[in-house]
């Protein structure tokens, strides 16, 4: 009896191994059936099972010819005589040397397809595969039958049969898979567990009538490790079932780190700015005002000061430009600017400004309103 390796044994796609020029074997079961449907063993000719284009294309791939795209439209040889079947063909190196060769046959002949047909199809399995985003599909062997209930609905998604199909390279770098293995041959379960938050998706999904952006589930690397994903989601639909979801995936765990990073500092800054007297601007290298203390809101009768560049509050032209050419001479001396206060439109105030050493660059300002000198009579001592 043969023996297939177990890794391809619940795959219900022909597996095929190529490892000498011209020759291919039967990896799992459904190609052993495969190639009984044509009248051949278990071992066969690529010429026998591929158009002459096709097979020259796989013998230049195991030659060591330019490797890019893995996954491209093939034509297959039917049973009949002078039939061509389309197909999608998916390789993958072997670390023995060779090819693993994932043929995902369409349902049926067409041969009315054109060549101008076929180009757009290899064009964009070009682009799917070399897009920096992670692109991905699943394919349900069992569609998911959307006339039952929510709930039922959800439990179907995560337990029916299904399969990764034309995932691309940035999505198995995305979850971190080993390069000697091929992402759409994993279990789906696999980078997608059935967790609360994932079915909470799920049901979002079905809420918004299968066509989710920006949800957020929490997805496993290879290793097993949790990683914050964000999804964008579409789906095909077709007699009440569900057949195929597909979309685009971003880690957004580090984006959120920084977030949670950032809301703490403002924290702690802002802590330490109500502690002075003072009023205190922080500004960003652009001007734009990150931070002000209770003090600066207090003198500028509570005007709306967080995001608004500081240039929109002087009534002083290039005042920020000013403020920063300050900052880099880091001299003592105080910058004189005029601001728009609710009450006086050219409001007289020193500022010292103080580039921060570390991180990204800020300038806090510490200011003051300019008190006017009073002039001494003759009866006023000197």
């Amino acid at each position: 009896m043969t023996q297939f390796p177990s890794a391809f044994a619940d795959l219900p796609m022909p597996v095929l191994e190529l490892s000498a020029p011209g020759t291919a074997l039967a990896a799992n079961r459904p190609a052993a059936a495969w190639l009984a449907e044509r009248g051949m063993a278990a071992e066969a000719r690529i010429a026998d099972l591929f158009t002459e284009v096709s097979a020259d294309r796989l013998d230049a791939l195991l030659a060591g010819a330019d490797w890019e795209p893995r996954a491209f439209p093939v034509w297959v040889l039917g049973s009949k005589e002078g039939e061509e079947l389309p197909a999608v063909l998916h390789c993958a190196r072997r670390a023995e040397g060779g090819l693993w060769l994932f043929v995902m046959q369409l349902a049926e002949a067409v041969p009315t397809v054109s060549a101008d047909q076929l180009d757009r199809l290899e064009i964009l399995a070009q682009m799917i595969d070399a897009a920096r985003d992670a692109c991905w599909c699943i394919d349900f062997l069992d569609p998911v039958d959307l006339r039952c209930s929510e709930d039922e609905i959800v439990d179907q998604v995560f337990r029916n049969r299904s399969r990764w199909r034309a995932c691309n390279d940035a999505m198995a770098a995305l979850y971190a898979v080993p390069a000697d293995q091929d992402f759409n041959t994993q279990p789906v379960s696999r980078y997608f567990p059935e967790t609360p938050v994932n079915r909470a998706m799920i049901r979002d999904l079905v809420r918004t009538g299968y066509r989710l952006d920006g949800a957020q589930a929490i997805d496993q690397r290879h290793d097993g490790t949790p990683m914050l994903v964000e999804n964008d989601f579409r789906a095909l639909i077709r007699d009440d079932q569900l057949i195929r979801l597909w979309g685009t995936t971003r880690d957004i765990g580090p984006s959120r780190e920084r977030e949670r990073a950032i809301s703490a500092e403002a924290e702690v800054m802002r802590d330490i700015l109500g502690a002075v007297p003072d009023p205190i601007f922080v500004l960003s290298e652009t001007g734009t005002i990150l931070a002000t203390n209770a003090a600066a809101d207090r003198a500028l009768g509570g005007l709306v000061l967080l995001g608004e560049p500081f240039d929109s509050l002087a009534a002083t032209r290039h005042a920020f430009e000013r403020l920063s050419s300050a900052a880099l001479e880091d001299s003592e001396e105080e910058t004189e600017l005029a601001l728009r206060e609710p009450d006086q439109p050219r409001a007289a105030w020193l500022f010292r400004v103080t580039l921060m050493p570390e991180g990204p660059p800020r300038y806090v300002l510490r200011g003051r309103r300019k008190t006017a000198r009073r002039r001494l009579s003759g009866g006023d001592l000197a």
